[in-house]
């Protein structure tokens, strides 16, 4: 029993968890509601289709598992493969079924990101940029999710925070697959890094970065002047900063990036994330509850980080540097 609750611990990726619900909570404090039903919806609804998605990724990547990581719960017999698949087709549909309650437009989204994830983990993920583009696309319709919660889908700000979180979760992502070339090209998966290289993934990824930048810089000045824009703006400015310390840590082992440094700058990242979500919660809520949730997160995230993810990505045994 032990066993099996923890091979479900690891799936969810308790270090990944906590961002997903803050941006959709983001986007719901953008429209200004203050229900508290539609508050903990934005929050709860992309959390359980995190974990869904968690679950049919590991169920699609069982055979890629097997070669490249059979420490992990599917290939190592922990979590069997039927259960995974029951867990993520049982997450998504609750997803779909809670979002009928805030309408149409709710529903849409959930619909969406339904099929992103389903098509990311069948076909695209092993397809290149095409698959890290709509698994980024997951954080633009969180957003999205949030905002229709609140009953709005309209402004400058709101469609120039959605273009941020795709960017910067398709730049994330990118960051994970350098983390696994190696393996991706024994499975026979033709990612970014597979096929152009580390140093190519690096510069489209920093651009993408790059653009996260532009457009949540260009959202902060769209907004209504006062102290919440002047909150968005300055943790901007140390998202910025924590990014480019991740990407720095990529920049000194290009192009012969070992998969421990790139486990190291996504996890600078996946900090880095949870902190830029909070800033678009301080500029719809106010920087109070902003940071009421940042903290927490942000140590709870850096703890489960230190105490799981090495052990999931690479097991027991010291990862070998990955070669171009």
């Amino acid at each position: 029993m032990v066993n099996t609750l923890l091979a479900h611990l690891r799936t969810w990726r308790p270090y990944t968890l906590w961002y997903i619900g803050l941006v959709g909570l983001a986007g719901a404090g953008l429209t200004g509601t203050g229900e508290w039903w539609r508050l903990a919806a934005a929050w709860a609804a992309p959390t359980v289709g995190w974990i869904g998605g968690h679950y049919l990724s590991d169920w699609f990547d069982r055979d890629l598992d097997a070669i490249a990581k059979p420490h992990r719960p599917i290939p190592s017999g922990m979590l069997p493969a039927r259960t995974a698949l029951t867990c993520g087709i049982v997450c998504l549909t609750a997803v779909v079924l809670l979002s009928i309650a805030g309408g149409w437009r709710t529903l849409a989204v959930a619909v969406a990101a339904a099929a992103a994830i389903i098509s990311y983990g069948y076909v695209l993920k092993a397809r290149g940029i095409a698959g890290n583009l709509v698994r980024g696309l997951l954080g633009a319709l969180t957003l999205l999710y949030g905002a229709a919660l609140g009953g709005s889908l309209t402004g400058w700000p709101l469609a120039l925070l959605a273009a941020a979180f795709w960017a910067h979760d398709t730049a994330s992502n990118l960051v994970g697959t350098m983390r696994d070339v190696d393996g991706d090209r024994a499975g026979g998966y033709r990612t970014v890094p597979v096929r152009f290289g580390i140093r190519a993934t690096f510069a489209l990824a920093l651009t993408l970065y790059t653009v996260t930048l532009a457009a949540a810089l260009a959202a902060g000045l769209a907004a209504d002047p006062g102290p919440r824009r002047l909150a968005f703006l300055a943790g901007l400015a140390l998202t910025a900063l924590a990014g480019t310390a991740a990407f720095a840590v990529i920049g000194r082992g290009t192009p012969g990036l070992s998969p421990a440094a790139a486990l190291r700058a996504h996890a600078i990242l996946v900090l880095e994330r949870v902190w830029f979500a909070a800033t678009v919660v301080a500029l719809g809520t106010g920087i109070v509850p902003a940071l009421v949730l940042a903290i927490p997160l942000l140590i709870v995230t850096w703890w489960t980080q230190g105490v799981m993810r090495s052990g999931y990505e690479f097991g027991t045994r010291a990862p070998e540097p990955a070669h171009r």
